[in-house]
């Protein structure tokens, strides 16, 4: 474990994929590189696969698949589509029965329902995915320009608590409080790579990929020249959003997700201070101190809703503990330069 001050000033990741050489014996050396990227949920994904030659075309079908899938997933996952599953459920949970009656929900948003539950309880409550009440409260004082009041915030936490949802598996859900709402955004972009890993194991065992949303969730699928993935990190600076000088951090994933969250993102302001967009829902306020968090877990969505949960934690001994039950590699740093990380955190890094 490593605890204590960084001679940082760099928040706000930045992630480049670098391309490594192949020794001319290796077993993949004839392996090629076949790329895509576009716009999806909300940002820009990109793949790039290492494949044989005899292989291509298997390739670029699975890509023209995974621009299908993609939209299908978010048909399931995002909030923003009233027409999606989430959205529906939403709609039921308001129901004046809610709790009488048990509610039936699709397979796959039955999963990331577990999945948000699995990180709920791990994190301590640090992740939720019931947060969307308080999301409105402090959205509606960044517009009014006050300050939400006690009574505001306790009403909108009533209305909290992953605690109250019961799966029972075979797609039943019950639900045990009313006026709950779900909101997948922390883990949908995570889930979904997850599902794309599946069937591009299945069609293409012989080949390796890294498939990225907007810099920030990433998988690292295989291995392309036997040497992983590398992955370059690169930080702006907090204050005016230079990138740093000076040498990059190289990451190396091998089968493995990488998740980079910062509360410096998306801010506003409430009486001239700075109010992150980064909510915790154990106790209502928003995360005053800038943080930025980097995890790498075995799964996507896993590494998705812990950096989540981390940034919300901060850099202290029970993020460390935490990911470490978790089976999770973490490193955190706040804007005041005070770092944590886990003790194989070191492992992952290579000489650039």
């Amino acid at each position: 474990m490593n605890l204590g001050p960084r001679t940082s000033r760099l928040l706000f990741v930045i992630l480049l994929a670098l391309g490594c050489v192949t020794p001319g014996n290796s077993p993949t050396s004839n392996r090629i590189a076949i790329s895509d990227g576009w716009l999806a949920m909300g940002t820009f994904f990109e793949v790039e696969i290492r494949v044989r030659p005899e292989d291509a075309d298997e390739a670029r079908a699975w890509i023209e698949w995974a621009r299908r899938e993609i939209v299908r997933l978010e048909r399931i996952y995002s909030r923003h589509d009233p027409q999606s599953a989430v959205a529906e459920l939403n709609r039921v949970l308001t129901r004046e029965d809610i709790l009488t009656s048990k509610v039936e929900i699709d397979s796959e948003l039955e999963a990331i329902l577990f999945l948000a539950i699995e990180i709920w309880e791990g994190s301590g409550g640090a992740f939720d995915m019931t947060i969307g009440p308080l999301v409105d409260v402090w959205t509606e004082a960044i517009a009014e320009g006050s300050w939400p009041s006690i009574a505001q915030l306790r009403r909108a936490k009533a209305r909290l608590g992953s605690e109250f949802f019961l799966l029972l598996g075979d797609g039943k859900l019950e639900i045990l409080a009313r006026g709950m709402r779900i909101d997948l955004d922390g883990l949908s972009k995570g889930q979904v790579l997850d599902r794309l890993r599946e069937r591009f194991e299945e069609e293409l065992p012989n080949a390796a990929a890294l498939l990225n949303f907007g810099e920030s969730s990433i998988l690292a699928i295989g291995d392309p020249d036997g040497e992983g993935w590398h992955l370059a990190i690169r930080s702006r600076n907090a204050s005016d959003g230079s990138l740093s000088e000076g040498a990059q951090n190289v990451l190396r994933l091998r089968d493995q997700a990488l998740s980079v969250s910062s509360s410096l993102g998306a801010s506003s302001e409430i009486a001239g201070e700075r109010v992150s967009h980064v909510i915790d829902p154990r106790t209502g306020s928003a995360v005053a101190r800038g943080v930025e968090a980097l995890v790498i877990a075995d799964r996507a969505g896993l590494a998705d809703g812990w950096s989540t949960a981390i940034l919300v934690i901060g850099a202290n001994r029970t993020a460390l503990r935490l990911a470490e039950n978790a089976g999770l590699e973490i490193d955190v740093l706040e804007s005041s330069g005070l770092g944590v990380s886990t003790e194989g955190w070191e492992q992952v890094f290579v000489e650039p």
